[in-house]
Order: C-alpha cells, then sequence, then structure tokens
C-alpha cells in the first residue's frame, strides 16, 4: 500500500496539479484537477483562482463566460471580468460575461461588478415573449439570486465556471469546492476539476440559463448527465428523501469485500471522505451508512470541516473504537476562539468492489455538503468521474491534507 501511495504521490508531483499558470492569452486548459493549499506558498494558495483567471484572460474575441458562485470579493477576477466584457475598442474583448451570484453577497467588488456588467441591460422580462433577459446589447450581466436560483428557499450555492472557448481548447467547464473570493483561497483547503467536454459544455449552459431566469414557474428539477467517465448531477432535488438521496444510492453500491487488482486494500473496498459541513437530518444518515459499511468490512477514513456535534459525536465514538480513521482539520491560527482554517472540499473516494465492478476508482466532488438545505432547497453541483487518474490526484490530496492539516482522532 506504501508503494501505492508513494506512486501516486510522484505522479501527482509530475503533472504539477498545485499549482497553476500565469495569465496568458495563450493558455489553453487541460482537463484534471487542480487543488489549493492555505498553508503554503501565495501562488499554492491562490492555485484555483490562478487557474480560473488565466482562461478568463485566455478567452477570445466574442466568446461567452458563465459563472456561478456563492461568495465574490475578488478584486482580480473582477478585473478581468470587466475587461473580458468590454468592446474592443475600450480595450477588451466583447466576451459576453454572465454570472449568477447568491443573494448574500455585498461587497465592493460584487457591486462594481454588477454596476458595470448591467449598464446597457434591458427589461429584465421581455413583454413581447415573456422570457427574462438579464442582458442588454452587449450579452453581459451580473445577477443575485432571489433564493436558490432553480429551487425555492435556500441559496445558489453551485460553484462552476464554464467557457465557449479558451485558448485551443474549446467547451471549457470546471466544478469547485471553493469560490471566487479570499477565504477561498486562505481560509480552506479546496478543489477544481477541468472538463473539455461540448454535450457537458452544452448542458452547463442550459443550466445556467435556468439560473438566471431565477423563477419557479418552469419548476426546474434535479438533473444528471453521464457523458464518458463523467456524471454531473445538478441539485436541488426537491421532495428528497433517504430513499431517494444520490448520495445513498452511491453507498449502497459499494460492496465491501470482492475488490480484485490494484483496487481496494487485501480484498477489501476503500472508502476516503473529505467534507466540510456535514449534519441535519441528512448528515445523520450518511453517516449511519458509512458506519454500517465500515461493520461490512469496508475500510472507511474521514477528514472533516465543519460537521454537527452529533455527527462529530458519532464520527469520534467510532474512531475512538478503532472502528474508522479520523481527521478534524479545524485551526484557530490567531487564538482568537474562531477556526480560521480547515478542509472546505466536499469529495469522496472509492475503490474497490463498486457498481458491479470489482476494481472501481470511483470519485465524487463538487459544492455540495452533506447536509438536509444542500440536496432539497440550493443550487449545487455534484461531478462524479470514473478512473483511476482522477482517483489518485485526489487520494494523493487527500493524504497531502490529512498530513499537514489535520490532527488524528481516536487510538
Amino acid at each position: 500500500m506504501l508503494k501505492k501511495i508513494a506512486g501516486v504521490l510522484a505522479t501527482l508531483l509530475s503533472v504539477g496539479v498545485f499549482s497553476a499558470p500565469a495569465a496568458s492569452a495563450s493558455y489553453s486548459p487541460d482537463e484534471g484537477a487542480i487543488f489549493n493549499d492555505p498553508t503554503g506558498e501565495f501562488a499554492s494558495k491562490l492555485a484555483l483562482m490562478n487557474r480560473v483567471e488565466a482562461t478568463i484572460d485566455s478567452t477570445p474575441l466574442g466568446a461567452t463566460i458563465l459563472i456561478s458562485t456563492y461568495l465574490l470579493d475578488r478584486k482580480v477576477t473582477v478585473d478581468k471580468l470587466i475587461k473580458a466584457a468590454r468592446s474592443p475598442a475600450a480595450g477588451g474583448r466583447a466576451n459576453s460575461v454572465q454570472v449568477v451570484m447568491d443573494k448574500g453577497i455585498d461587497n465592493f467588488q460584487s457591486r462594481r461588478l454588477m454596476r458595470v456588467l448591467n449598464a446597457d441591460n434591458e427589461t429584465p422580462i421581455d413583454p413581447a415573449t415573456g422570457e427574462v433577459t438579464r442582458g442588454g446589447p452587449d450579452r453581459s450581466f451580473a445577477y443575485k439570486c432571489i433564493g436558490s436560483c432553480r429551487g425555492a428557499g435556500g441559496n445558489n450555492h453551485a460553484k462552476f465556471y464554464a467557457f465557449s472557448q479558451a485558448g485551443t481548447s474549446s467547451n471549457v467547464v470546471m466544478v469547485s469546492s471553493a469560490n471566487l473570493n479570499k477565504g477561498g483561497a486562505y481560509a480552506g483547503y479546496n478543489d477544481l476539476f477541468t472538463m473539455v467536454n461540448k454535450e457537458i459544455y452544452d448542458k452547463y449552459t442550459a443550466i445556467h440559463s435556468e439560473m438566471r431566469d431565477d423563477t419557479d414557474r418552469d419548476l426546474d428539477a434535479y438533473q444528471t448527465l453521464s457523458s464518458g467517465r463523467f456524471e454531473n448531477r445538478f441539485f436541488p432535488m426537491r421532495h428528497a428523501t433517504k430513499a431517494t438521496d444520490p448520495v445513498m444510492d452511491d453507498l449502497s453500491r459499494v460492496r465491501c469485500f470482492g475488490s480484485t487488482g490494484d483496487a481496494g486494500r487485501d480484498g477489501r473496498t476503500v472508502i476516503h471522505i473529505s467534507m466540510f459541513s456535514w449534519g441535519g437530518t441528512r448528515g445523520m444518515y450518511i453517516t449511519d451508512r458509512l458506519l454500517q459499511l465500515q461493520r461490512a468490512g469496508c475500510v472507511v477514513s474521514v477528514i472533516y470541516g465543519a460537521p454537527s456535534n452529533d455527527v462529530a459525536a458519532v464520527l469520534r465514538h467510532a474512531a475512538w473504537q478503532g472502528r474508522i480513521n479520523l481527521y478534524d482539520t479545524r485551526v484557530d491560527r490567531n487564538d482568537d476562539g474562531q477556526v480560521d482554517l480547515r478542509v472546505h472540499s466536499k469529495y469522496m473516494l472509492i475503490s474497490g468492489n463498486f457498481g458491479g465492478n470489482t476494481s472501481a476508482w470511483q470519485l465524487y466532488t463538487g459544492s455540495q455538503n452533506w447536509t438536509d438545505g444542500a440536496l432539497t432547497r440550493a443550487d449545487e453541483i455534484m461531478l462524479g468521474i470514473k478512473g483511476r487518474p482522477a482517483y489518485s490526484n485526489y487520494l494523493a490530496n487527500w493524504i497531502d491534507v490529512r498530513r499537514t492539516g489535520s490532527r488524528k482522532i481516536g487510538g
């Protein structure tokens, strides 16, 4: 197993997923994972934002940029989006820059972005067609959803960045746990995965269009898209229950013995989790299912960042019994009594006997926490990825966070 881990880390370092290129008009994003390190050097902290901003800078004349974010306070990002949207005569590229944000965003940078991008906006509802039109002649806008953009109540917690063209890459979609804000770089461990796929880009375009409508009149629902090794899930899932929760469905496909090849460990299925917010009724039934799998023979290892007291108590008890491997990433760096560093990613790794494949390498990541509202009320993205390369990159990140940014719970 140690040889496997060493090989994973060597591969990870060789492809450089911990760094991002400087912004360049010739930059073309490739498919794959990238992670930030909030305790590292400046470039490591900003690795995810640098990737997004380099891609913004590389969009050609007339391209489309679609963004959904929960938080936005980064001046550099706003500067680049404004420049991309401006006309060539004003030094820009006449991109269509379309940004949907959560209603809770209220800071100078978000207001500046809205003021500039919305300067020529038309009436939101076209009286001739009844359709929502956010952008004016420049096709750009920045909009705060009233609640969940595609649901009732809740909020917009989805974090994705889509580009029709960036350098030589077309149809680029990035899904992340991180917002375009200072906290995403300095206060949390985060991940971002890039896909280059037209079918996926077209689906995110359609979802973004529903989000900008910000109305329940068309009853936007939970949707999925499978394309190759990727499965994209779009929430909210209204009226969801434990029986219909996609995470519970994923866990129901796990078999704890029978792993073959290099997958799993000594014939047993291995589950690694990195989860920020974890609580409520949903958090507890997912916890119960993980412990059921542990009792059935699976190897379960957990890193958490913001568990509820109930979830933390159950997991800590299991850890002290030696049933699971548990690590707490919460740190108060300035001794003010407030946690200011922790894991903010939301991913699960499964290696072994899964979904009828005895040598499976499965990853789930995205913006969705394991909470009640994240399932039924919020705009969220959950991305499933099959295959060993992505799994290995995320496992290396999990090991790095465990080693450098956590403390072990239990014996």
